[in-house]
């Protein structure tokens, strides 16, 4: 392990640091004292630490300190990040002059330090000269991104993209791509342009999860549903994350495209509740079966436990078994135990009325479900009913006459306990 001698001036100084930080800001050192010995990975340590205290000063010198010793540029570079990361402009460039005037060229990165520099100090002929100089060096897309910022922090825009649409033909660079997009949708105010240029760039060289998430935070700021159901699909196959998901479902919800939404909350089951909305709608007992299940196993909400019962009732055959039967009216019995809901209720007394199990104890649940709903044809349909199955056609029919009043008699269901218990009052029951 290498010793390296570490004077004492050397510590006051990096524990003092610089107090200012700005660009006029020069590193002082006090006078040397006796030395003392530190290891090259210890100094190491302490140079990450004083960064990740931002003591930048403190960390410029401990990367001197090894630099001296072992001459690694490495350690000459993280200095000059240190001195650009604490603002201390002139420093830097005095180490990059003292370079050149001995007659060194420097490397890429030292001009790109050299380029930066300039520009905190807004010298900015000098630092377009020096641009050009590394684009010549060098002509890669961070070069090129560089050089803009010549020209953006003078604000000019034109200058700038015709630059970086230099850049991007050498090898269709995303990164370039995408700092041309943000100029002309937030600088040259022409949203649809950006928004366009990397539609195209898409098109021609696929999607990528940067320029699909750029895309989409236009559409979102120009609050377009449509571009951003045509970009939102690209984006959740890179990232199928939860959020993703459920801003996909409501695009596709909104739009009404029920069958792009099923297929992805299917795969997706970012929203299973929704999807038993769908599956229920459309009749399609047998996955809505499923899914009320996997949503009662997963939540534990009894709410589940009784859709999962109605759906396996409306599922069987038009003669239902007795299981059936009895497996709908245990559920919902444990369902409207806990969840006083009209729903509930008035289906589980409907069904003890239509299958002649317990009609009273039937009529009770549908009359808790017309405390909560008074005005619920389908409820009041469901105590007529239970009225005429105990003969009393009178009452029947004066609670089908609300229904009717209500609903109308176009139903298929009000039509047939109609004529029933119109025939119950006509003596032919």
């Amino acid at each position: 392990m290498t010793k390296i001698i570490f004077s004492s001036f050397i510590t006051a100084f990096l524990l003092l640091g610089c107090s200012a930080t700005d660009s006029s800001n020069t590193l002082t050192t006090p006078t040397a004292k006796e030395p003392m010995y530190v290891d090259e990975n210890t100094l190491i340590l302490f140079a990450l630490d004083a960064e990740n205290q931002h003591k930048y000063a403190e960390a410029v010198g401990y990367y001197d300190l090894i630099y001296k010793e072992n001459a690694q540029d490495v350690y000459a570079d993280k200095a000059m990040d240190a001195l650009i990361k604490g603002r201390y402009y002139n420093d830097a460039l005095q180490r990059l002059h003292a370079k050149t005037e001995v007659g060194e060229v420097l490397s890429e990165k030292e001009q790109r330090y050299l380029v930066v520099t300039l520009l905190a100090k807004k010298e900015f002929a000098q630092a377009e000269l020096e641009a050009k100089k590394l684009r010549e060096f060098q002509a890669s897309e961070q070069n090129y991104i560089l050089s803009a910022e010549v020209y953006l922090l003078q604000k000019k825009y034109v200058d700038a993209l015709s630059l970086l649409e230099e850049g991007y033909k050498i090898d269709y660079s995303e990164r370039i791509l995408d700092k041309m997009a943000v100029i002309i949708y937030v600088n040259m105010k022409s949203p649809y342009e950006a928004i366009g240029r990397l539609e195209a760039h898409s098109k021609n060289f696929g999607y990528s999860l940067p320029i699909t998430q750029r895309m989409a935070a236009f559409y979102a700021d120009q609050k377009d549903e449509k571009g951003l159901i045509s970009v939102y699909p690209h984006l959740y196959k890179f990232d199928p994350s939860s959020k993703n998901a459920s801003i996909l479902v409501q695009l596709y919800w909104h739009a009404n495209e029920i069958q792009k939404l099923k297929n992805l909350l299917e795969e997706s089951r970012s929203n299973d509740v929704l999807l038993l909305q769908i599956y229920t709608s459309e009749k399609h007992f047998t996955k809505a079966i499923v899914v009320a299940k996997r949503l009662y196993v997963d939540t534990g909400d009894i709410e589940y436990l009784g859709q999962k019962a109605i759906l396996e009732y409306e599922n069987a055959p038009k003669n239902k078994s007795n299981e059936i039967i009895d497996s709908l009216i245990a559920d919902l019995t444990k369902v409207v135990a806990v969840k006083e809901e009209g729903y509930f209720l008035n289906y589980l007394g409907y069904c003890l009325i239509e299958h002649d199990r317990e009609i009273e104890i039937g009529m009770d649940y549908v009359k808790r479900a017309l405390k909560l709903e008074p005005n619920s044809a389908y409820f009041i349909d469901s105590l007529a009913w239970g009225h005429y199955k105990q003969g009393n056609c009178q009452e029947a029919e004066k609670l089908m006459q609300q229904v009717v009043a209500l609903m109308g008699s176009d139903d298929v269901e009000v039509k047939a306990h109609l004529r029933a218990i119109k025939s119950c009052k006509e003596g032919k029951k």
